[in-house]
């Protein structure tokens, strides 16, 4: 399809696309847009025109479609140019990834192990873990941990002081994470979207056990897969945003699905008191408004039941390890 080729992944709810003159936001994300119209011309035969692209990078293209009965020849001869436009769009999408972890390294090996960061300290994090730092940059390495050492590293997320985030370009998100902490075979699993999140989740349990960092609501799945595919024996609990003004509550929906699907899979939420502000959605904000401890508490629940035994954070939250 050529909206395809152009790089709009359509969910299953847009595959049905509406052709009624309107524009439809469509794509991962709501992030594209399309708009078609029917054309019959008095000679007979049936044509869909229109546009689609990017509300991201604002780049569009026309689209004409010849819906007229076709000879089996001329259908054939259509297949086989669609065949070869997507071959060639996933051979652009691999070249792209292949560069994008080749600059992923690049920018790694530059930084350095230690250094500030302001907005690891607006959010409240202490001793950070797995990154590194440029120039008050944070550098937080994408990877694939179902690949192997060398093919791992596949992007690199920089948050700015000022907490805007960039990922490297081009690269190939889908299933890719930043792991705090060793993971013990049998031992439970953490998952959150954001890095602050993760550290969070990591301080509140006093870095007993490890936490992966999916980066977005829409790469908790892939992350579960690949953690699922690597730790088998370990059960995994999502730490989910809750987007609560959100059109459809991204963080909440995609944790429950897995949770439900998946085998040995719990997903918890943060709860906030009546003071909940309109952008507390995540359990940092939970640790910036109530404090480390509430966010101990509130994961202690869900940790006992995967567990089948009473899990305690003995000394408080707060104290470093």
């Amino acid at each position: 399809m050529q909206m395809e080729a152009f790089g709009i992944e359509l969910r299953d709810k847009d595959k049905s696309l509406r052709v009624d003159s309107k524009r439809h936001t469509c794509g991962k994300g709501g992030k594209a847009w399309y708009k078609l119209h029917a054309w019959r011309p008095d000679a007979g035969g049936c044509f869909i025109v229109g546009s689609f692209g990017s509300y991201k990078t604002g780049e569009w293209e026309k689209v004409a479609l010849d819906l007229s009965p076709l000879s089996e020849a001329e259908r054939a001869r259509r297949q086989m140019e669609r065949i070869a436009r997507e071959a060639a769009a996933k051979n652009e999408r691999e070249r792209e990834a292949e560069s994008a972890a080749l600059q992923a390294a690049d920018i790694w090996h530059k930084a350095k192990p230690e250094g500030e960061c302001a907005y690891l300290r607006r959010k409240g994090i202490e001793r950070a873990e797995s990154v590194r730092f440029d120039r008050g940059w944070l550098r937080i390495p994408m990877l694939r941990y179902d690949l192997t050492r060398s093919q791992a590293l596949v992007g690199i997320q920089t948050i700015k002081p000022d907490g805007a985030k960039l990922f490297t370009s081009g690269m190939a998100k889908r299933g890719a994470a930043c792991r705090l902490g060793l993971v013990v075979a049998g031992e439970p699993i953490l998952v959150s979207e954001g890095y602050a999140t993760g550290m969070t989740v990591r301080m509140a349990i006093r870095r007993r056990w490890p936490v992966f960092v999916a980066f977005d609501a829409n790469n908790l799945e892939w992350v579960v897969h690949v953690v699922q595919k690597c730790h088998p024996q370990s059960p995994i609990l999502i730490c989910a945003d809750d987007d609560w003004r959100t059109d459809g509550n991204p963080g909440r929906t995609k944790g429950w699905a897995l949770a439900r699907r998946l085998d040995r899979v719990q997903m918890v939420y943060p709860v906030f008191g009546a003071e909940r502000g309109p952008k507390d959605t995540d359990f940092n904000d939970l640790h910036a408004r109530e404090g480390l401890d509430a966010v101990a508490r509130q994961l202690a629940a869900p940790l006992t039941y995967l567990l089948g035994a009473p899990v305690r954070f003995e000394e408080p939250a707060g104290v470093a390890a």
